[in-house]
């Protein structure tokens, strides 16, 4: 892997997640201000409809990526055509699919939704928002796989990065040319038809790509087990608010909601990291040298296992002065939550902890021998937390939650020690002791001086500062003490 090739995957997958942050900010705000929150809240719904597009594509996503690898890396052009070939040929399948289901919600949306609009004006609204959506995922997808594969994450992100960018500033521009939602919304869906002709001229240049051969269809025989993988992160992710909902009101479903987006802000720089350095870490695995492999996945999980720490351990002990500061104006909900937040905050720091271990099985290929694991942890954290959320609320979803994640990442150590990388589990052991002791030390310290409550922005970044600078220094501290020969070869030129 070279290091080059790393840090500008991340540099780009990085400024992405920055974009798209300030595009969430902004564009519903400018929505809001033209139109009304009724409007802004109406586009919201819409898109949560459609956005179930997600379980159509996600789970053939890592098949045909894992498939890519070993062709990619033998330069075997004939292998990669009948891999893209397939993989078009399933999504053209799957596009009907998404169509026939746009046009239904179009059809029985507005008739179930009260608004200010029109039943056809609210169709017209589903249809044009469907568009978007449509162009974005099925005329760019393949491609956008295959780039990733390639490590060549940085053009994809790119890409994205620019458009998000251009929709950010076109709504501004629209919005009050036409002072219409729907002309808003569908011209700039029509912009996104620029971006797979982007991606089609670069494979074009790029690859050697034979539309005459043959279908692929052996390389995505894990097609199902890969879409099964899917819809169990989909119903683990969804698990929380639909019981928080049923059982505790939506005012809880607030408090969690508030919580959560402090907690999604640190996982999405994780996953822009960790997605940017796995496409690297899947061709030397592609090789077949099971030594290479591991001196690779002994730097790939170092790295991913310090930042974890470094985010969630600050993150931890900074999360409810936050949320007090963010909600200080807010008094018909008790937002005070300390022990939820810290136990939604390990929660997700065990989900980056075991990434290492779902990602090294997802590139060897390994879908169906690891579903199981993927439903019994959707299977735990829907059974623990409709025990739970009785007697503890937030805090018994929490539980089931944490605990969920916490067997499947046992459990994904555990095959991938038995049939994947051969390594000794003690490997992990010593990681995930060594940074779990420093995450709870400095939880632990920062209360020494750290006030529970602050009365402003200002005054919490200081203090952010004040626990972040020890946590960096500490963490380099014990990397260069616990795990020297990692941390050296992290920081040459190529490892």
């Amino acid at each position: 892997m070279e290091k080059k090739v790393i840090l500008r995957n991340v540099a780009v997958s990085l400024l992405l997640q920055v974009l798209t942050i300030i595009s969430g900010f902004v564009v519903p705000k400018v929505i809001i201000m033209a139109f009304g929150s009724d409007v802004n809240g109406l586009i919201s719904s819409i898109t949560q409809f459609l956005s179930y597009i997600t379980l159509l594509e996600g789970g053939l996503s890592g098949v045909v990526t894992a498939s890519l690898y070993k062709p990619l890396q033998e330069n075997d052009a004939q292998k990669i055509s009948g891999i893209i070939n397939a993989t078009e040929r399933f999504f053209r399948q799957l596009s009907l699919i998404y169509l026939v289901y746009v046009m239904a919600v179009a059809v029985i949306y507005p008739l179930f939704v009260e608004t200010q609009f029109s039943y056809g004006y609210v169709l017209a609204l589903v249809c044009a928002l469907g568009i978007g959506m449509f162009i974005q995922y099925f005329f760019s997808l393949t491609y956008r796989l295959l780039l990733n594969a390639d490590r060549k994450v940085y053009i994809v992100s790119a890409a994205q990065a620019l458009f998000v960018l251009v929709n950010m500033l076109l709504t501004v521009v629209l919005v009050n040319a036409f002072r219409d939602v729907l002309m808003v919304k569908l011209i700039g869906a029509l912009v996104f038809v620029l971006q797979p002709i982007i991606y089609h001229f670069y494979v074009k240049k790029h690859f050697s790509l034979d539309k005459k051969v043959k279908p692929d269809n052996q390389a995505l025989k894990q097609r199902w087990d890969g879409f099964g993988q899917n819809i169990a992160y989909f119903i683990h992710n969804n698990t929380d608010i639909v019981i928080i909902t049923l059982f505790a009101g939506l005012t809880t479903v607030s408090v969690y909601s508030v919580h959560l987006l402090i907690v999604n802000a640190l996982k999405s720089v994780f996953i822009a990291i960790a997605s940017a350095i796995a496409p690297s870490l899947g061709k030397v695995i592609a090789q077949g040298d099971v030594e290479k492999s591991n001196k690779a996945f002994d730097l790939y999980e170092f790295a991913i296992t310090a930042l974890t720490t470094l985010m969630f351990a600050c993150g931890i002990a900074l999360i409810t002065p936050f949320i007090g500061v963010y909600t200080a104006d807010i008094t018909d909900a008790n937002y005070f939550q300390p022990v939820f937040a810290m136990l939604l905050m390990i929660a997700e720091m065990i989900y980056c902890f075991r990434d290492p271990y779902i990602t090294v099985a997802y590139i060897s290929g390994h879908f169906r021998q690891t579903a199981k694991f993927a439903y019994l942890e959707a299977a735990i954290n829907i059974v623990l937390s409709l025990v739970l959320v009785w007697h503890f609320g937030l805090v018994g979803v929490a539980i089931g939650t944490l605990t969920a994640m916490t067997v499947r990442m046992f459990a994904q150590v555990w095959y991938v020690k038995r049939n994947i990388l051969y390594r000794p589990v003690r490997i992990f052991g010593k990681k995930f002791i060594v940074f779990g002791a420093l995450t709870a030390s400095v939880v632990l310290l920062s209360r020494l001086w750290m006030p529970p409550t602050m009365s402003s922005y200002l005054v919490w970044v200081g203090y952010a500062v004040s626990v972040f600078v020890p946590c960096a220094v500490l963490l380099l501290i014990v990397s260069a003490v616990c795990f020297k020969s990692e941390l050296t070869l992290l920081l040459k030129k190529k490892f």
